[in-house]
């Protein structure tokens, strides 16, 4: 019996992280932009697949709109998922955040060319760690508007993030690991699919915020 109920648990563990994944490789970007103006997001702009380049392509509104959808594909699992066990942070409400996360950036329905992770990283995260996603937030706005590259204050953000996990948290490194563990990971995982943005920013060709 006990084996039995070890199985049914692992069983839910992958079915959550699939089903997860799943959600998260939702291209609304790719969907929005079709449906609005009927364009490929892929081929305009910087290719990628995220609010951002929507907003260059498209309009800000339509960004906005691929943002906050974005968002939801991040919380909305991993809400679920903690009022399944009806605990908020827990293993399988972040084994979700992390397949939400995957699928945004490595979309199944997109042969594995996604966005950069920042707007559903975001949703998941408004969840699990709000304290710190609001000082993130902040530092994003302030980088943007004293620079106007998104790009710089996305990585900026999760910079913040992960400072304000290990110094303003509870026991970041004892009970709330799994939570410190995952907010690096996808901190560096932020950080890694901006490789290109930083690329341009050294060589002062990023675009700012008004540019075409």
């Amino acid at each position: 019996m006990k084996y039995g109920i070890y199985n049914l648990e692992f069983a839910v563990y992958i079915l959550a992280f699939l089903g997860s994944y799943l959600v998260g490789s939702i291209p609304f970007a790719y969907l929005v932009a079709r449906w609005a103006v009927g364009i490929d997001i892929t081929q305009y702009g910087s290719g990628n697949v995220g609010a951002t380049n929507v907003a260059r392509a498209v309009g800000w509104r339509y960004g906005s709109l691929v943002f906050l959808m974005d968002m939801l594909k991040g919380l909305v699992p991993v809400y679920l998922a903690s009022r399944y066990v009806g605990v908020t942070v827990h293993p399988l409400a972040i084994l979700c955040g992390l397949g939400a996360i995957l699928g945004h950036v490595f979309p199944v329905y997109l042969r594995f060319q996604g966005g950069k992770a920042a707007a559903t990283s975001f949703g998941v995260f408004i969840w699990l760690a709000p304290k710190a996603l609001l000082i993130a937030f902040v530092t994003w706005g302030v980088f943007v508007l004293l620079t106007r590259y998104v790009s710089l204050g996305s990585i900026m953000a999760a910079v913040s993030f992960c400072v304000v996990m290990v110094t303003l948290y509870h026991e970041p490194f004892g009970q709330g690991l799994y939570l410190t563990l995952f907010s690096f990971l996808i901190a560096l995982l932020v950080i890694i699919r901006h490789k290109e943005n930083i690329r341009r920013l050294m060589e002062g060709t990023e675009r700012k915020i008004g540019q075409s």
